[in-house]
């Protein structure tokens, strides 16, 4: 049997970004652990890493980079015609 090793495939200060990304992830079925996710009042001020297995750490680098929109970036304007 071999070990499973878990490797940090994301990062913020934010915790509920985080958190949102870990449900997508493993929406896709991607299981993922959030390290200091328990951080209370002090979000924005350590940094929270989001982990996946090795064998997971391709697949949910792609997703992220897929969908993850840059923090300083604004979302998409809507579409007015439908």
């Amino acid at each position: 049997m071999s070990e499973v090793r878990l490797i940090p495939v994301y990062s913020s200060t934010d915790v509920g970004r985080c958190e949102v990304i870990r449900a997508t992830l493993e929406a896709e079925g991607i299981p993922c652990e959030i390290e200091n996710e328990h951080q209370a009042g002090m979000t924005g001020v350590f940094e929270v890493r989001l982990f996946v297995r090795d064998v997971d750490e391709a697949a949910a680098r792609a997703f992220i980079t897929e969908h993850e929109q840059p923090v300083d970036e604004p979302p998409p304007a809507l579409d007015e015609t439908v």
